[in-house]
């Protein structure tokens, strides 16, 4: 598990650091609310997809 965390911390910084370097780029203003919720949705998106990775390897016996 330690590789998969450090992937997914290293593509959180990522997205992160993205998201907030472009809401700078487009409005000039931060909004720490939005981030927030993005944050929220990458989490969930990150969990969701690990579950269905899971599940997929239940049900092919690997």
């Amino acid at each position: 598990m330690g590789l998969r965390r450090n992937l997914y911390v290293s593509a959180f910084v990522g997205a992160s650091l993205s998201y907030v370097f472009n809401v700078l780029a487009i409005t000039g203003t931060f909004d720490v609310f939005r981030w927030v919720v993005f944050v929220v949705l990458f989490f969930g998106f990150t969990y969701g997809f690990e579950r269905v990775l899971s599940l997929t390897e239940l049900l092919e016996g690997t």
